[in-house]
């Protein structure tokens, strides 16, 4: 088996083709492994005989192992028939340690075999810190910048502000007959049909046609639509 230098490091994840599906006791793998970053190419290796060429998989990456409370960082890289890149990012795979914090047996589900496995042994180069995915990729965090930053991710939401009342209404008003000045409040406003935004609260509207009586309003302006139509009068002669 070739090597591959990761960084200033070297590791190997080593696959034996001719391991058989089979079903495992879970109970035996208390170590939980994510991938959260991976690298593959294929590579096509002649057998020396007739038969069709053996296609092997490298995968470079990085994930985390879980061991009770303890969260460590690794990289790994892999070279097998098994196509590692095609599980999800951030499944997370049943392992034990074969050689402590050497050697990682994880299980990779068998697809289309429920509950069967194909055990895979990886090499590992544990790392001090916790791998985290950030806007720069997958990067590394010390251990107590991983807490807090559990912490914030497991932080519960704040609720949203309460939405804040409507403080503006469009009054529409219009006039028989109409080209009346409208005057909210003592100032002019436009001329009938029009509509208005107003305030919410307390208005005097009023109406002003040559050769009509005034027309006035007080009224209580709400939120939302609102319709006023008035019925000038013609003025009385003196």
């Amino acid at each position: 088996m070739r090597t591959a230098k990761i960084g200033s490091f070297i590791l190997f994840f080593l696959l034996s083709p001719a391991v058989a599906l089979s079903a495992k006791d879970l109970s035996d793998f208390p170590l939980r492994v994510v991938i959260l970053w991976n690298h593959w190419e294929v590579f096509n290796v002649p057998t020396g005989s007739s038969a069709l060429p053996t296609f092997v998989h490298k995968v470079n990456g990085r994930g985390n192992v879980t061991e009770g409370s303890t969260v460590r960082a690794f990289d790994f890289e892999y070279r097998g028939s098994l196509n590692i890149a095609s599980a999800p990012l951030d499944r997370t795979y049943f392992a034990r340690w074969k050689k402590p914090q050497q050697v990682l047996e994880i299980l990779m589900p068998a697809i289309g075999h429920e509950g069967k496995y194909t055990p895979c042994n990886l090499e590992t180069l544990v790392r001090p810190g916790v791998y985290v995915h950030s806007s720069q990729g997958v990067i590394e965090k010390s251990q107590d910048d991983y807490k807090i930053w559990q912490a914030q991710q497991n932080a519960p939401k704040p609720p949203p502000p309460p939405s804040q009342p409507a403080t503006v209404s469009k009054l529409s008003v219009s006039s028989n007959p109409d080209s009346a000045d409208i005057n909210v409040d003592g100032e002019f406003m436009g001329t009938t049909p029009s509509v208005l935004q107003l305030s919410v609260g307390e208005h005097t509207i009023a109406l002003h046609k040559a050769g009509y009586a005034p027309w006035q309003r007080k009224m209580k302006v709400v939120a939302g639509d609102i319709n006023l139509n008035a019925d000038l009068e013609p003025e009385k002669p003196k």
